[in-house]
């Protein structure tokens, strides 16, 4: 759910103030009765929504698992070379997407008993791990993609009140030389101001990029570092029809 979102109508009422409550008192400190108070409606009336807390609790935690298996099953589908950088953003931006719930799982992790959330939670982890390790990894190539998703992971849940796109560079840089050995292409020039997402290719640097991989002469990390962008961003333009 997304908790920004205005909400009018009484069951989504119900999802936000209940988001609100498990967040700042956790899950097993709130009570129906204080959602309800908290809205000025009886408890019949949230029970008339969601039968049981855990109902409530599993509807709050579904589109963060089901937007970590989307990308998941997104990432399964491209091409080797920009599969795991697919799969890193893709969940280091879905998580960025639901620091509420994120925030909710970490503080009361009773949750995750509940509605399969955890053997879900597990299953998609497991897949990303195997899709950034890649198919014919070794152990040590395995740790590092654990590693990898965990440090696009563990951040958000230490540094809530940090920049997000500034957290964000921060750990696509970390990932970055952890598995390549190397800041990423954007941060070579020494300048660290530069935060957030890479820069927009224009049509014409989308045209000029593609030339250049269709010559062989250029690395796509060397046409990454020309234009300013990463290799997925690059990846995503290279692989677009």
């Amino acid at each position: 759910m997304d908790t920004t979102a205005p909400a009018t109508d009484t069951r989504s009422r119900i999802l936000r103030a209940a988001a609100a409550l498990f967040v700042r008192k956790g899950y097993q400190r709130t009570s129906l009765r204080e959602i309800a108070d908290s809205l000025r409606l009886t408890k019949a009336a949230i029970l008339y929504h969601f039968p049981t807390k855990e109902h409530l609790a599993g509807e709050l935690v579904e589109p963060f698992v089901a937007d970590l298996e989307a990308v998941a099953a997104h990432a399964a589908r491209q091409p080797p070379g920009p599969r795991r950088w697919a799969m890193i953003e893709g969940w280091l931006d879905t998580l960025l997407k639901h620091r509420e719930p994120l925030g909710m799982l970490v503080n009361d992790i009773a949750i995750l008993n509940r509605n399969s959330v955890y053997r879900r939670i597990l299953a998609v982890a497991t897949q990303a791990n195997e899709l950034v390790a890649g198919p014919d990894a070794d152990q040590r190539e395995r740790v590092r993609a654990t590693q990898a998703i965990a440090m696009v992971s563990d951040p958000i849940v230490f540094y809530t009140d940090a920049d997000t796109a500034t957290l964000r560079e921060d750990m696509l840089d970390g990932v970055h030389r952890l598995l390549e050995g190397e800041p990423r292409p954007a941060a070579r020039a020494g300048d660290r101001t530069r935060r957030g997402r890479p820069p927009a290719l224009s049509a014409a640097d989308i045209a000029s990029a593609r030339a250049m991989h269709a010559t062989g002469t250029h690395t796509v990390d060397e046409i990454a570092a020309k234009f300013g962008v990463g290799r997925a961003t690059l990846y995503r333009h290279l692989n677009r029809d």
